[in-house]
């Protein structure tokens, strides 16, 4: 394929997991030294076959996956490879490194805990990290792998005026892969659409609607972009999941009942505390209160006995603490349901247990469908169905999904959004946590609105629209 990006310019690439966006971009960035074909940098042909020579030559990737060090803090991660000697050879100046980490951040409008561990920091504040690091680096060429994918709204318009900055007073070529089509739309100068592996077009960002960039990327019209209709609850439904005073960290306590085939989603900004509860929900974290799975208390709460007892979480990181990658497909999906469904006396039931993942793989529309395959080689979008499906395998009460679409195609969020229709029709409940308000609303019965810690109301899904939602969270939220 042959690609061109300008000096300054914003150029979107985008196509269905597993279409080859990212390998193509981690070629650029020196992870694949066996490419055939050419290079060119400001008319120079170059050869890069590790990160180090692309870096050495402009290149600045912000992969998908996070690629920080959980516990260097944040400075540390920022000038990591870049260390200020210190008084004695051989020794780093700490101070010097944290000075200039905090004004390369200064520089892109973005603030930083400089002192903390990355392990310490929400998803948003990794990625705000990954965004610093690279731009701290004086690249001419920066890659951008779904950046915004775990941004609330406020910080995905701030990035895209870090871009634009970077773009037209710097004159850096970001090239931007992303899966929200709106947003292609409002920042891309120039688009192009890849598809199994080619490229299929490119053309003037302005010149696409969402409609025509959904069938570019199906390559046919039945392309499901709106929003998936709200799932029917019955009048009668039981109570399954019950929060009574659940406080994290001395945060507000929260009570909320969700019914049997109910979906309530969690609308807030990044810090809002929405996942610092779904964590203590399952025990991850220390809490006060209590947390009722149809009418029994757990106790002693841990996320394995939490699992057990039929309440599972899909969590919004899936490289960190989602799956085992180094495993195959069918042992991720097996292994939250391994002990309640497929081991009996200690013997594993190999045989039952083919055959359910063999039907996932087929039912959520895994590539490749290789129950074989090592989850750390698939594409973001198939890793993150894997996870999905290990949840449904476990044939849960209730469910907890922490951005379950994060970084998914439009075709691959549509099949999911049914997965998870389907569940709560099966009788699931479901708490959803989504920075995606279009997701919220399409899926959610009620909506509860977080504000520092706190639920402050829970609406009526036809209650809200867009607007409301937005303004709903905002206010009070700091700024």
């Amino acid at each position: 394929m042959n690609f061109q990006l300008a000096r300054g310019q914003i150029h979107a690439l985008v196509g269905h997991n597993g279409a080859g966006k990212s390998t193509l971009m981690k070629t650029l960035g020196g992870n694949f030294a066996d490419y055939d074909g050419r290079i060119v940098i400001d008319g120079e042909e170059v050869a890069l076959h590790t990160p180090k020579q692309a870096l050495e030559k402009g290149v600045a990737m912000i992969y998908q996956d996070f690629s920080l060090i959980p516990d260097l803090s944040v400075a540390d991660n920022i000038g990591l490879g870049r260390d200020p000697r210190g008084a004695l050879p051989g020794l780093i100046s700490h101070a010097a490194l944290r000075k200039r980490s905090a004004e390369e951040a200064e520089a892109v409008g973005i603030r930083l805990p400089m002192d903390t561990p990355v392990r310490h920091l929400g998803v948003a504040e990794q990625q705000l990290t990954e965004i610093v690091r690279a731009c701290s680096q004086n690249a001419r060429i920066l890659v951008m792998d779904e950046p915004t994918a775990r941004l609330a709204p406020a910080e995905r318009r701030h990035l895209f005026d870090v871009m634009r900055n970077m773009a037209r007073n710097r004159g850096v070529g970001i090239i931007y892969i992303s899966h929200f089509l709106e947003e292609i739309r409002e920042v891309a100068d120039v688009v192009t659409v890849m598809r199994d592996g080619r490229i299929v077009e490119t053309g003037p960002g302005a010149s696409y609607s969402v409609p025509q960039l959904a069938r570019l990327l199906v390559g046919h019209d039945d392309v499901t972009a709106g929003t998936p209709p709200t799932s029917r609850l019955r009048a009668d439904a039981k109570p399954v999941l019950t929060l009574e005073g659940l406080s994290v960290a001395g945060r507000p306590p929260v009570d909320l009942t969700i019914a049997a085939g109910e979906i309530v989603g969690i609308a807030g900004l990044i810090g809002a505390g929405r996942t610092r509860l779904a964590r203590a929900i399952i025990g991850d974290v220390a809490a006060e209160g209590r947390v009722r799975l149809a009418g029994r208390e757990l106790r002693r709460r841990t996320p394995q006995r939490s699992a057990t007892a039929g309440l599972v979480m899909v969590p919004e990181d899936r490289k960190v603490s989602g799956l085992a990658l180094a495993s195959d497909i069918e042992e991720n999906m097996a292994a939250t349901a391994l002990s309640s469904r497929f081991s009996r006396f200690g013997l594993i039931r190999a045989r039952e247990k083919r055959a359910l993942v063999e039907s996932l793989i087929a039912k959520f529309g895994i590539r490749p469908a290789d129950r074989r395959r090592a989850v750390g080689t698939l594409s973001g979008g198939n890793a993150q169905k894997v996870l999905v499906a290990r949840a449904v395998a476990a044939r849960p009460k209730a469910m907890i999904l922490d951005q379950p679409t994060a970084g998914v195609d439009v075709g691959a969020k549509a099949e999911l959004h049914k997965i998870v229709e389907l569940s709560a029709a099966e009788g699931a409940a479901i708490l959803l946590i989504s920075d995606d308000l279009d997701e919220i609303l399409g899926l959610s019965n009620r909506v509860a609105i977080m504000v520092g810690g706190r639920i402050r109301e829970v609406l009526p899904r036809e209650n809200l629209d867009r607007a409301s939602l937005l303004a709903a969270i905002s206010q009070g939220a700091p700024t």
